[in-house]
């Protein structure tokens, strides 16, 4: 199939579109946890919710010690959001818990305890179910992740004492935190996850179209079978297909070399503004043996880290806070599902190949390639899902996100979660990483996950 220069222009110029045009303000670093110092509420809808976004900014910053995949650390902030909405939800009363809505959860086996008049102090409880639930899922690569999950709540629980929690009440709140931690964990144990890392995989050879490792890391491939695992609300790994990949060609002219060019033109046509999207939602997975590469929360933490801004932003209590992370946490996690099955099943070199080996050997990309096919694009299934889920909880809003503060990137305004889920697609184009079909098909293959766990995940009364 031909196509015109003029056709390529618009192949590209629609995906920069997507990616629009954001304020830029001061941000802050990473921070200590900005935990409560009231009193425990008996309800959790009117308890304030500064212990959700203190556990937020400790995962994301736990996951970029350890260095995760994609798929993994968006499984880690999905489990740690169900634990915590779990051990707060019988303080919930417009609430329910997720067991029966989620696949693979068990019941809780009998109400939340009272402690004296009162019932327990739901932060309390939140806080030693993110502990124990980070603490048993991530691998510890690093040797600062369980003092970092440790001190967390130790931190939190002198808070408490300082403020004249009674000792009885402190103790039944983090033991029913754990027992919700453990029937997560004993879902995430159940997963296919751990089977599905151990197995060995050798990349598809011998078609020009076939992925293959990119420089500078050439890396093994990452994540091949993440559709043996189990996700939270689709029926299958690959419930939600995506439209295919433009037809492999390699002769100019062709839609694919086009495809092909418009990735090359862009990078050549990349300012200032450009470049500073694509370092804002760069998310990458990290390496700790040379070539080095900056380890990240990877982009399922950069959304929980947006959900809990905007939550933060909005004044929402406890409950609805973790509403929201929980919907978001279980959105993400199967976006990166089905996109990682689409990835593996599609096999597509990534246009750093394809350019290197048939337009241009001297180019490179200006993020780094990962270790993963191309099609789907990851930023846009998984920014895409979340959001949809985030705009029917909390509206199409302005927010301020300030992730990035921590690399010394300032904040940025977006009038709109779907602003920033098409300025985080459109990134990986400025990048260099993606061709448009990828980026596009992607948006709309999150976008209809995204949909699918708006109907499915059923956490009111």
């Amino acid at each position: 199939m031909r196509t015109t220069d003029d056709a390529r222009r618009r192949d590209v110029l629609r995906v920069v579109a997507l990616a629009g045009a954001a304020a830029a303000t001061s941000g802050l670093g990473f921070s200590a946890p900005a935990l409560a110092s009231s009193p425990p509420e008996a309800n959790a809808s009117v308890t304030g919710a500064a212990v959700a976004h203190a556990w937020v900014r400790t995962a994301y910053r736990a996951v970029l010690l350890e260095n995760l995949t994609p798929p993994t650390a968006a499984r880690a902030y999905a489990h740690a959001a169900l634990a915590m909405y779990e051990a707060a939800v019988d303080g919930m009363p417009h609430h329910r818990s997720l067991a029966g809505s989620v696949q693979g959860l068990a019941a809780a086996p009998g109400p939340a305890p009272t402690v004296g008049r009162g019932r327990l102090d739901w932060s309390v409880a939140v806080s030693a179910a993110a502990r124990d639930l980070l603490d048993a899922m991530l691998p510890h690569r690093s040797a600062l992740t369980r003092p970092l999950l440790q001190d967390a709540h130790a931190t939190f629980l002198a808070d408490r004492r300082r403020n004249g929690s009674d000792a009885r009440l402190v103790v039944a709140s983090e033991r029913h935190g754990a027992a919700a931690a453990a029937r997560v964990l004993g879902r995430a144990l159940a997963d296919g996850h751990a089977e599905a890392s151990a197995r060995p995989y050798t990349p598809p050879t011998g078609q020009p179209w076939h992925w293959v490792s990119t420089p500078p890391n050439f890396r093994p491939a990452i994540e091949p079978y993440c559709s043996e695992v189990r996700p939270f609300l689709l029926r299958s790994t690959d419930e939600v297909e995506p439209a295919p990949t433009v037809q492999f060609s390699t002769e100019p002219g062709s839609e694919f070399h086009a495809q092909a060019l418009a990735v090359l033109d862009q990078s050549r046509a990349n300012g200032d503004a450009e470049r500073a999207t694509a370092r804002f939602w760069t998310d990458n997975p990290g390496s700790f043996t040379p070539p080095f590469g900056t380890a990240t929360g990877l982009p399922a933490g950069h959304w929980m880290r947006i959900a809990s801004q905007a939550s933060e932003q909005r004044g929402l209590a406890l409950d609805d806070t973790l509403e929201a992370l929980v919907h978001l946490g279980v959105a993400t996690h199967d976006a990166f599902l089905a996109c990682w099955t689409t990835k593996y099943r599609t096999n597509l070199l990534r246009p750093i190949t394809y350019i290197s080996r048939w337009i241009d050997p001297t180019w490179t990309s200006f993020v780094n390639t990962p270790q993963f096919p191309e099609h789907t694009s990851g930023h846009s299934v998984s920014s895409a899902a979340a959001s949809v889920v985030l705009t029917d909880l909390l509206g199409a809003r302005t927010f301020v996100d300030d992730t990035q503060a921590h690399l010394g990137l300032p904040a940025r305004t977006y009038p709109s979660f779907e602003a920033a889920a098409l300025e985080a697609a459109g990134s990986r184009l400025f990048g260099g990483i993606h061709y448009p079909s990828g980026i596009e098909a992607g948006l709309e293959q999150g976008r209809r996950i995204g949909t699918l766990a708006v109907d499915r995940l059923r956490t009111r009364r």
